[in-house]
């Protein structure tokens, strides 16, 4: 009876394993578009940043992407993004202006500073393009990110913006972890990238809390950091670091920390239920899984983190049939996150509930 008992035990796990393997591996991925199939598509990128170099550098990986045009206010910038990039075809244009009044393109993508994201979004839909990747955070204003989502909405243009980690295999696979209870029920999320600023780095992170709570955002506590550091693109950007507490729909409880006094970016993420926790170690590319029988499981990430490749992903679902996997409605909601916590911190850390009314609403930040 002992040695049937010992056997049974052993089987058992062996079987967890095997359905823990199943959820973590999912389905293998389908190709969102038939990129071999089909007529060229003609994308233009507006902004020809380090952002912009990466877009294009992603876009030609797609076999039936054909980038026609890109435009920047920067002459500098338009010469260097030639020297990095290979793009014999390309006509560089000093405006989105100008480069939508000559071609006509299936998708824009806009890499610009924040600033201008909502403009130039405007300027494509306006201009009849039907698809359009915005960078994030997706504006310097909820009320006028919220204009541009009824304006997509109302001409059926197709909008993405890029919270990468929306298409990371990696994360999917999370996800189903916690759906089939491996950690118990979700009750907390503690996510400290280190230092980056909240606009730029901690969006991000705000996005993916949601996303792995399955919950949108129901308040925010914010804490600024009292100093902030000269911003590399200049004096006329503000995005200062800090840490937020945060309370989603669904009752879970998060803390999210780019404090500056961190100094070194970690990117690690802790997800705790009542019954085990999943620990993300995304600098290193692996993640762990303490789970109460089968101890502690470690995966290494199968997804580049590669920013081209990342956009490779989201460029190939927008010009497929696909909805986005974040699309305008997941892209304010990061952005209004941010932007409670810049409300909350100015008014004595006073919890700030979602979505953003009035005034709040209307209020624009100089992000970078």
């Amino acid at each position: 009876m002992r040695y049937l008992s010992t056997v049974m035990r052993r089987l058992r796990k062996y079987q967890q394993e095997r359905q823990l393997l199943n959820a973590v591996r999912g389905k293998p991925p389908s190709v969102p578009v038939n990129l071999h199939a089909v007529p060229p598509y003609r994308v233009a990128v507006i902004g020809a940043g380090g952002m912009g170099r990466d877009q294009c550098l992603g876009l030609q990986t797609l076999p039936q992407v054909e980038i026609v045009g890109v435009a920047d206010k920067n002459p500098e910038a338009l010469e260097r993004l030639r020297q990095q990039v290979h793009l014999p075809h390309t006509r560089f244009y000093p405006s989105a202006e100008a480069l939508l009044k000559e071609e006509k393109v299936d998708l824009v993508c806009v890499a610009t500073n924040t600033p201008s994201h909502l403009a130039v979004a405007r300027l494509a839909a306006e201009a009849g393009v039907p698809r359009l990747i915005v960078e994030k955070p997706i504006g310097h204003s909820v009320e006028q990110a919220r204009r541009l989502a009824r304006l997509c909405a109302d001409r059926k243009v197709k909008l993405a913006v890029n919270h990468s980690r929306r298409w990371s295999n990696d994360y999917a696979g999370i996800k189903r972890c916690i759906a089939y209870g491996y950690i118990g029920s979700l009750r907390q999320i503690y996510a400290v990238p280190g230092p980056g600023g909240l606009a730029m780095i901690g969006v991000h992170f705000f996005d993916l809390m949601a996303y792995l709570a399955n919950s949108p955002l129901a308040w925010v506590i914010g804490f600024l950091d009292p100093s902030e550091p000269p911003n590399k693109r200049g004096p006329q950007f503000k995005d200062p670091g800090g840490y937020a507490v945060v309370g989603f729909q669904n009752g879970i409880r998060g803390y999210l920390d780019v404090s500056e006094d961190l100094r070194r970016k970690d990117l690690f993420v802790v997800l705790r239920g009542d019954a085990g926790r999943i620990e993300i170690e995304e600098k290193l590319g692996q993640w762990h899984l303490v789970h109460p029988s089968l101890g502690r499981r470690t995966f290494p990430f199968i997804d580049t983190t590669k920013i081209a490749a990342y956009f490779a992903k989201v460029a190939a679902q927008i010009l497929s049939e696909t909805p986005p996997s974040c699309g305008a409605t997941e892209g304010i909601a990061a952005l209004e996150a941010v932007v409670a916590t810049h409300i909350s911190s100015c008014h004595q850390n006073v919890r700030i509930s979602l979505p953003l009314q009035g005034k709040e609403a209307e209020l624009e930040f100089p992000f970078p």
